[in-house]
């Protein structure tokens, strides 16, 4: 009887430890999508802001305004995918 507690307690663990794994991965899944979106839309609403109405409000920037918007330019160029 005690051999059959204790194989019944080592499954147990076994789909705890389990349980934890995966809620541990989802939510640094999770937490990666979730940035990766946030950072979609940033750069698709500057996009829509720069060749919209006020484009030449940003063609005037000179300064850290201007080395802010290359910058930000720059980052959202670097992880648009490659179009074929």
């Amino acid at each position: 009887m005690t051999f059959l507690k204790r194989r019944i307690s080592m499954a147990i663990w076994e789909l705890l430890i389990l349980l934890v794994i995966a809620i541990a991965f989802a939510t640094i899944y999770r937490l990666y999508f979730s940035r990766a979106v946030a950072l979609t839309q940033v750069c698709e609403r500057i996009e829509v802001i720069q060749n919209g109405e006020t484009a030449d409000m940003f063609n005037k920037l000179t300064g850290d305004a201007a080395d802010a918007l290359k910058d930000i330019n720059g980052i959202c160029q670097a992880r648009r995918p490659v179009k074929e």
